[in-house]
């Protein structure tokens, strides 16, 4: 009966300070999750820190989560400690108990020393294994705010399920087409309306418009990490949706305004592009990126780190990397999102010969502010609130007097016309 009465004492206190402390723990681990962000916040945007003398403000607003943490915490932590006490406590006077009960019982002839002393081993370790319970059960409760996050983001759909007999497509030739395609994120605006347009394998074409106007848009749809919400896009013929998204990725290759590179070796990150490349290869893609001469450069060469989003190289150099990491991936389609907006003239230059390389037999999309970048293109669509306003070459869109020949009056005097402006 002591032994039962122990049990239920246990498992009533365990019971009552879960209740009191499991909401405050979840609370701590959201603040928890707030303290890392900010931390990485300011250790990755360190030079506005120092820049704008915020180097006080931030160690405040840290210090005042941090304060905001420990309030939460202490509780939680109280409650525990009293549960440790108490069953500590209990399980001792337990002990206590038995060993007077068998002490009388053994004077009364009712029990012999043997009797007792194996009752009491008995009670010793279910004690020991009552306590490891409450041990685990609050480990648990430390824990599950963390186990709870780790399977939300484990049980998170896909916003574009793949079908189950979706079809895995070989190599394609590169043929893409938008039919009528309308998109708008769930609850949003129309981004996107009537957007129909071919490209047909080995052509250029350039999206340009205003920053808002649907260009970025439109190729997050052909690499399908949106589906539109009326019309289709097809690759060679097959729509998007019937396609595999390991098959449709492993055809487009992408190279971003930022390179995002990983905080590893540069042959890592180009081996990102074809993980089987030999060293050839990487090579000869450099050489074509005009990367070899500055990677040998390096203290390690191709084994050199580069630190955290390429921090250790120059801006042309991260972009030249990217450049050689597509060439290695070897995509029939090709998408450019503003690749050499963030560079200077010189480095614009050099970076524009990789991509020709790069561009060579491909489909390719540019998406691009500046405009001299997209005179080569076989076809530019001009993008206005979400519709193709414009579509033809550069001369014939400068002679068509239009939205396009604004924009490039605009970028070549610097002065903004009331037409571009609206």
């Amino acid at each position: 009966l002591l032994l039962i009465g122990l049990v239920v004492v246990f498992c009533l206190l365990t019971a009552f300070v879960i209740s009191r402390t499991e909401t405050r723990q979840s609370a701590v681990e959201r603040y928890n999750t707030r303290l890392a962000g900010n931390a990485q916040d300011t250790l990755a945007n360190v030079i506005v820190v120092q820049s704008f003398t915020r180097l006080n403000s931030e160690a405040r607003l840290f210090g005042d989560i941090v304060r905001q943490v420990l309030d939460l915490q202490f509780p939680v932590l109280n409650w525990w400690a009293v549960v440790s006490v108490i069953t500590r406590a209990a399980s001792t006077l337990t002990v206590i108990a038995i060993f007077i009960l068998g002490t009388v019982l053994h004077l009364n002839g009712q029990a012999t020393v043997g009797e007792i002393v194996s009752f009491m081993g008995f009670a010793t370790l279910l004690i020991g294994k009552l306590e490891g319970a409450v041990a685990f059960v609050s480990r648990m409760v430390f824990q599950a705010p963390s186990v709870a996050e780790f399977f939300e983001v484990l049980d998170t759909r896909s916003t574009v399920p793949e079908k189950p007999d979706a079809i895995a497509l070989p190599r394609v030739q590169g043929a893409v087409a938008f039919e009528n395609v309308a998109f708008a994120y769930p609850g949003g605006p129309r981004i996107l309306n009537d957007v129909s347009f071919r490209a047909s394998p080995g052509r250029t074409v350039a999206l340009v418009g205003q920053t808002g106007a649907g260009k970025s848009t439109a190729m997050a749809l052909l690499q399908r990490l949106w589906d539109p919400v009326e019309g289709r896009i097809t690759l060679d013929g097959y729509d998007l949706r019937d396609i595999t998204l390991d098959s449709l990725r492993r055809n487009i290759g992408v190279v971003f305004q930022e390179a995002m590179l990983f905080n590893r070796t540069i042959r890592d990150n180009l081996l990102v592009g074809c993980p089987s490349a030999t060293q050839e290869d990487l090579e000869r893609a450099c050489r074509m990126a005009e990367a070899h001469d500055f990677i040998t450069r390096q203290p390690q060469g191709y084994d050199t780190l580069v630190g955290e989003r390429g921090a250790s190289l120059s801006g042309g150099q991260r972009q030249r990397l990217a450049i050689a990491r597509a060439l290695l991936k070897d995509p029939p389609v090709l998408i450019l999102d503003e690749a050499t907006s963030a560079l200077d003239a010189a480095t614009e230059a050099r970076v524009q010969r990789a991509l020709k390389a790069l561009m060579a037999g491909r489909t390719t999309f540019i998406i691009a502010h500046r405009l001299s970048t997209v005179r080569d293109a076989d076809e530019i669509l001009v993008f206005e609130g979400g519709r193709i306003a414009e579509r033809g070459s550069f001369d014939e869109l400068v002679r068509l007097g239009g939205r396009f020949a604004e924009l490039v009056r605009t970028q070549l005097t610097g002065e903004l016309t009331p037409q571009a402006a609206e």
